[in-house]
């Protein structure tokens, strides 16, 4: 099938300024259909098949057209990719499709919701729809099935690392469980699928005792720099999320003889609401630093705002700084309390309600299995042996 905008396609008698639409000619064995853009140009702006460079807004306008006409060229292309004739009654369900949302457009709608997300998370969520857009093309929210999963999973592992195809899968997953809360699908498709599939070969790096003990030993830093490797050690003793630490508020902490109480609502949506007595956690070390962040600087927040980019910036700088080579994030961090808390009780109960898990099977994904881990635990089993069956 051919395509091309057309304008006046009936060619009535017309003076310059009136607007016609311009339509999209579908030619296809000697027959036409038009499908309209919802662009109306004047008469006088279109010469030659194409809209005329005068155009008071020709830049934006030819664009919009472009791209109309091309979605449905990449349409056809797709559909005659699985051996089949891009013909009329394809078309016909193409644009009965066009009042539908998108999967990738609800995603990118959603993000726009998240009130907390910082820029570099914004760059790289709405990057990450438009892979979703580029690898589930023209399929709708409500249409999205386990074919589709499986689908997606074989074009991520062809032209991405096992890492980035979980990172994606879990990108789209949240999304597709949001669609399900909001009644905007069925069913979750990824209740039907094989998920241990799609996990790829991804590392959860943690930080030893030894290397948190560096970064604690740095000294003379300038006060941004401490605030953050502050922030960043606070999320190791207590698992906290980088969203819940950004916006962390001295209103949340409560004085008591055991140390500071926290209890936090997580902008995450979900999971469980947190309840950190800091002065009983790891010797009282997350008790300290916000002791030292409650009494240094006047703003809401407990540590002082700064932005993402220098949060990752100053990341950067102050591993080499602790001779740490691990890349250091928040999610590092919280994989680390997770990894120290297993080390310590082995109890993914303490480990779900510290970092706010909704399911045990969530938590036990943090522990890392250690030789040390597990001596500790046969130690203390010493003298049960006998009452084996």
């Amino acid at each position: 099938m051919q395509f091309k905008l057309v304008h006046n396609y009936k060619n009535k008698p017309a003076a310059p300024d009136t607007k016609f639409e311009v339509k999209i000619e579908c030619y296809h064995r000697r027959k036409y259909r038009y499908v309209g853009t919802g662009v109306f140009v004047e008469a006088k702006y279109w010469h030659d098949g194409q809209l005329s460079r005068k155009h008071p807004q020709y830049r934006v306008v030819d664009a919009l057209l472009q791209g109309k006409l091309n979605d449905y060229k990449n349409k056809a292309l797709d559909h005659e990719r699985t051996g089949k004739d891009f013909d009329f009654n394809a078309l016909n369900r193409l644009s009965e499709r066009k009042g539908k949302q998108l999967f990738s457009d609800y995603i990118r709608s959603e993000i726009k919701k998240e009130k907390n997300l910082g820029t570099d998370s914004v760059v790289k969520y709405r990057r990450d729809a438009d892979i979703v857009d580029e690898l589930l093309p023209g399929l709708a929210v409500d249409e999205l099935e386990p074919r589709h999963i499986e689908q997606l999973d074989g074009a991520l592992h062809a032209r991405y690392s096992a890492t980035m195809a979980h990172h994606m899968h879990v990108f789209t997953h949240k999304y597709a469980k949001r669609a399900v809360r909001q009644r905007l699908l069925a069913r979750d498709p990824y209740d039907e699928v094989e998920l241990e599939r799609f996990r790829g070969e991804t590392r959860m790096t943690f930080l030893t005792m030894d290397e948190i003990a560096r970064l604690e030993a740095l000294d003379g830093l300038p006060a941004n720099l401490r605030a953050v490797r502050d922030r960043f050690l606070y999320s190791c003793w207590t698992g906290l999320r980088v969203s819940d630490n950004l916006a962390l508020l001295k209103s949340s902490l409560t004085d008591t003889p055991d140390g500071y109480v926290v209890s936090l609502h997580t902008l995450k949506g979900y999971g469980h609401d947190l309840i950190h007595p800091l002065g009983l956690l790891f010797d009282g070390k997350p008790d300290r630093i916000a002791r030292h962040w409650m009494a240094a600087h006047d703003g809401p927040t407990l540590f002082p705002k700064v932005s993402t980019s220098y949060i990752k910036m100053a990341l950067d700088l102050l591993g080499p700084m602790a001779g740490i080579t691990k890349h250091l994030t928040f999610h590092v961090a919280r994989h680390t309390c997770a990894s120290l808390l297993a080390d310590v009780s082995q109890n993914p109960f303490l480990i779900m309600n510290i970092l706010g898990h909704s399911s045990i099977s969530t938590s036990m994904i943090y522990i890392h299995a250690s030789p040390e881990a597990t001596k500790k635990q046969l130690r203390l089993l010493g003298g049960k042996w006998g009452n084996a069956r």
